[in-house]
């Protein structure tokens, strides 16, 4: 939930449906502020920039309204909701987000800030959720905007520095170890974190294949030393998806956590101590956007991370301590719980992180693309995968793209030096 807004003019480049009107945020309000009277005024403002949001319709609600007293205040909130059919909802339905998102904030989130709780600590790891409403198939998700509480997201063309990656990669560690407690005390977690969604006969569609010949085509263009090496080694679509469901259902001896599961640095928001920009000085984190949270190994958080959000000149560098922070930390936060299983080596999880290396294949292939695109309302994931000449074009400026260059010409080589590419 980026601070974005000043970057739009209210109800400019999205369409937004009728019913999300002030009528809507009667109830929310009433429930939020008993003292409420009514709406004098009411915006929607794009919640995320052009081509930064893929899976669903986010916007920042603001109001003026009127209280009991005569007095007037402002309010804002962050609305999530299901894309129309014909804007990729039907897409996206078949990976059950919504309903999985819905669960986290009903269910799972209150019971992970409860195991600290009862230790004695208050750890949050997400925004108050105000509202959540399942109409005929629509699952709508008002949450608090973090933005009025000062939180707000780096810029994700540049990535974490040290400092950043150090606390982040401790928060993530908090919140995979309170996973790991509420596991053993419900015995399993609902089948929505447990099942794998793929969109059916993704293998057999002709979208991976466009994606494959703009990608070796690019790649060409790197300046990769050697590329036809690497070419050789991209999957093909069955090897693509047998590889990627790999990674989701893990060895049942692994050592498991609940990730995130779209764990990159729109999705994470921090609120500083100090306002001095060269040193800044972090308050809290939280984390947003649960649509894709998976039991599985931790490796899946921890290779989106390192490949989409640290600077270019940290991604390889330092590699192995990112791993190492994390697993320090991961050990704190388990004894503090009182985890009395075997605690996992960091060995392990080094052995995790190349046993389940495709993710960081994976995740440079998909993700890194959109997130080094700088903001382009011509951006989506439906038109990264959409076969012919405009999902062409577009995937070359995507594929070719400086930042992106300079980062792959990094990862390709650690990847193929750690077999990762060997599939």
């Amino acid at each position: 939930m980026p601070d974005n807004s000043s970057k739009f003019n209210p109800n400019l480049q999205v369409d937004i449906p009728e019913w999300i009107n002030e009528e809507y945020f009667h109830p929310i309000l009433k429930k939020d502020l008993p003292n409420f009277v009514k709406i004098l005024k009411f915006t929607t403002i794009p919640a995320t920039p052009p081509g930064e949001n893929y899976t669903s319709l986010m916007m920042r609600i603001k109001m003026d309204i009127e209280m009991e007293d005569g007095f007037t205040q402002q309010k804002s909130y962050i609305m999530k909701t299901m894309l129309d059919e014909n804007k990729g909802g039907t897409f996206f339905k078949t990976l059950n987000l919504f309903p999985k998102e819905r669960l986290m904030y009903e269910v799972i989130l209150p019971q992970l800030e409860a195991q600290y709780e009862e230790s004695g600590i208050q750890v949050k790891f997400a925004p108050k959720c105000h509202w959540i409403e399942d109409k005929t198939g629509r699952i709508t998700i008002v949450l608090q905007d973090l933005q009025t509480k000062k939180f707000k997201n780096i810029n994700r063309l540049k990535g974490f520095d040290m400092l950043h990656m150090k606390r982040v990669l401790e928060k993530l560690a908090e919140f995979h170890a309170a996973s790991v407690v509420l596991k053993e005390k419900m015995g399993t977690y609902p089948k929505e974190f447990t099942n794998t969604y793929l969109p059916v006969n993704y293998h057999k569609s002709k979208t991976y294949q466009a994606r494959l010949n703009s990608y070796k085509a690019a790649m060409a263009k790197w300046g990769l030393e050697d590329y036809e090496k690497y070419a050789k080694m991209i999957p093909s679509a069955d090897q693509y998806v047998n590889a990627a469901m790999h990674c989701f259902n893990a060895d049942s001896q692994d050592f498991k956590v609940l990730n995130h599961g779209d764990f990159w640095s729109s999705n994470i928001m921090i609120n500083y101590a100090s306002k001095s920009a060269s040193h800044p000085e972090i308050n809290q984190i939280r984390f947003v956007d649960f649509q894709m949270c998976k039991w599985a190994s931790p490796a899946i958080d921890l290779w989106e991370l390192i490949i989409c959000s640290v600077e270019s000149n940290l991604r390889i560098r330092n590699f192995d301590l990112f791993i190492r922070i994390y697993h320090t930390h991961l050990l704190k936060s388990l004894k503090f719980l009182k985890y009395d299983k075997p605690m996992p080596l960091l060995s392990d999880l080094h052995i995790s992180m190349l046993k389940y290396g495709f993710w960081g294949y994976f995740t440079t292939f998909t993700h890194l693309v959109l997130i080094l695109l700088p903001s382009d309302k011509e951006a989506s994931l439906l038109r990264l995968m959409q076969p012919g000449e405009e999902g062409d074009k577009f995937r070359m400026k995507a594929f070719t793209n400086p930042l992106y260059v300079r980062a792959v010409l990094d990862i390709f080589p650690f990847l193929y030096r750690r077999g990762i590419l060997d599939l």
